[in-house]
C-alpha cells in the first residue's frame, strides 16, 4: 500500500477505524503483510523519524533522542505500534504455520487443555463379554481405573524492532525477522515432539509416559512394556536380538512380534492380542533411504544359489515412513534403532497455550536505553506424554 493511500485513510477513517479496515482487508485476503511497508506506514501515522536527528545520535557529543513518536495530533498515539504489531504478529504466525518437512502432527493426538499437569484416564477390562443364554441376565462387569499425568512447558522468544529498521525502510528485513521468529519456536515444538515419542529423556529422568504419576522409561528394554524388540527383552525371550532394518523380513518380524506379544491387560482372564494397525514407520534421517525403499517398494527379489526369484513386496504401502534429525542428534544406538505403530493413538500434545503473540510498545524502558519502537513476544505452552505403551514398538537396530 502506498503511503499517499494510507495518509489518506488515516485520515478518513482516524485511528481505531483504520485498523480494523487493515484487519478486515488481511482477514479477507485482498491484501498481505508484504503488501505494506513500515517506513509508509510511519510516515502515514505521522511517526516518520527524522533522518538527521538520527545521524546526529550517531555522534559521540550528542545526547539520546527519541526520535520515533507519534506527532500527529489527529491519530491515536498508540496507532503505529498497533498497527506494526499486527502485522509482525501476522508473519510470525505464517513462519510458525510453515509446517514443511515437519512431522511433529503426525506423531500426536492435540488435545486442547486448560489444565497443566493433568490426568489422562483410561481403564483396565476387568471382565469381558460372556455369552448369555436365551432367557439368563447377562453377568455384571466392573473397570478399573487407570490414568497417566501431562507434563507441559512454555517456550517463547522476543523480537526487538529498532528505529533504524523503520528509518532505513527495513520492511523485509523486519517481516524476515518475524518468519524465521514463529519458524524456529515452531521447530522447538517440532523437538519436544519428536524427542517426546522416542523417549529420548528418559535417561536424565524427564519421562514422558507417566502411569498413575510416576514417570518411567517408555520403551523397556527387558520387554515388560510389550514394545520392544531387541537385545535383553526377556519377557519375549524369541524376539531378543536387534532386527537391523535391512528389508521386508525385518518389518515382517516386528509385525509377529505386535501380533503375537502385544495383548491387553485385562484382569479377568486370558489376555489376549490387540488389533493394532501400523501407520507409520518412524525412522532417523540415516535410515530415511533404507525405509523408503523398504516400504515403498513394489517388487522384492530374492536370490538363492543361482536362482532369482522377484514377487510383490509384501509389504508394501503398508506405513508411511517419517524421519527427524532430532533423532540423529541423539546419537549412539538412536541412529540405528526405528519404529513402527500407530503414534497419534498413544502420544498426546497437551496444549494449554496455542501460539501466541504480544505487542509491548515504544513506551517501554527498552525504548530510550535501545531506540526499540517496539517488541513482539511469541509463546506457547504445551507438551507431549504417551498415554499407552502397546501402540509404538520401538526397534533396537544394531
Amino acid at each position: 500500500m502506498q503511503g499517499q493511500s494510507l495518509r489518506g485513510l488515516v485520515e478518513s477513517l482516524g485511528a481505531e477505524g483504520f485498523y480494523q479496515k487493515v484487519c478486515g482487508l488481511l482477514n479477507e485476503r485482498k491484501i498481505s503483510v508484504d503488501d505494506f511497508s513500515y517506513y509508509e506506514l510511519a510516515d502515514a501515522c505521522g511517526v516518520l523519524p527524522d533522518l538527521r536527528r538520527l545521524n546526529e545520535m550517531a555522534s559521540p557529543v550528542s545526547s539520546p533522542l527519541h526520535v520515533l513518536r507519534e506527532s500527529s495530533p489527529g491519530v491515536s498515539t498508540n496507532l503505529f505500534q498497533v498497527v506494526t504489531g499486527e502485522l509482525i504478529g501476522r508473519k510470525v504466525i505464517e513462519g510458525y504455520e510453515d509446517d514443511s518437512g515437519f512431522i511433529g502432527d503426525k506423531l500426536v493426538s492435540v488435545m486442547p487443555s486448560r489444565f497443566r499437569n493433568q490426568k489422562i484416564a483410561g481403564f483396565k477390562a476387568l471382565a469381558g463379554p460372556t455369552e448369555v443364554s436365551e432367557g439368563h441376565p447377562y453377568e455384571e462387569s466392573t473397570f478399573e481405573e487407570k490414568y497417566v499425568t501431562s507434563e507441559e512447558s512454555k517456550q517463547g522468544r522476543i523480537l526487538t524492532i529498532n528505529e533504524e529498521l523503520i528509518a532505513f525502510d527495513q520492511t523485509g528485513e523486519i517481516n524476515r525477522r518475524a518468519m524465521a521468529l514463529g519458524f524456529y519456536l515452531r521447530q522447538e515444538r517440532e523437538r519436544t515432539i519428536v524427542r517426546g515419542v522416542t523417549d529420548a529423556d528418559a535417561a536424565s529422568s524427564k519421562f514422558v509416559y507417566r502411569p498413575n504419576g510416576a514417570g518411567q522409561a517408555l520403551y523397556k528394554t527387558d520387554g515388560s512394556n510389550r514394545n520392544w524388540v531387541g537385545s535383553g527383552n526377556t519377557t519375549s525371550t524369541a524376539f531378543n536380538s536387534a532386527v537391523p532394518l535391512a528389508d521386508w523380513t525385518d518389518v515382517d518380524t516386528v509385525l509377529q512380534y505386535r501380533a503375537t506379544q502385544v495383548t491387553d491387560d485385562r484382569i479377568d482372564g486370558t489376555a489376549r492380542p490387540m488389533v493394532m494397525p501400523v501407520k507409520h514407520m518412524l525412522v532417523p534421517e540415516a535410515l530415511r533411504g533404507t525405509a523408503m525403499s523398504v516400504a515403498n517398494s513394489t517388487q522384492v527379489t530374492v536370490t538363492s544359489g543361482d536362482n532369482e526369484t522377484t514377487f510383490a513386496n509384501p509389504i508394501h504401502g503398508l506405513a508411511e515412513v517419517l524421519s527427524s534429525p532430532f533423532i540423529d542428534e541423539q546419537g549412539g544406538q538412536a541412529v540405528n534403532d526405528w519404529y513402527l505403530g500407530d503414534f497419534a493413538r498413544q502420544f498426546v500434545w497437551t496444549e494449554i497455550w496455542p501460539v501466541q503473540t504480544f505487542l509491548q510498545r515504544a513506551d517501554s524502558e527498552s525504548a530510550f536505553d535501545r531506540d526499540v519502537v517496539l517488541r513482539v513476544k511469541v509463546r506457547y505452552y504445551g507438551g507431549v506424554s504417551a498415554v499407552d505403551t502397546s501402540f509404538v514398538t520401538k526397534v533396537d537396530g544394531a
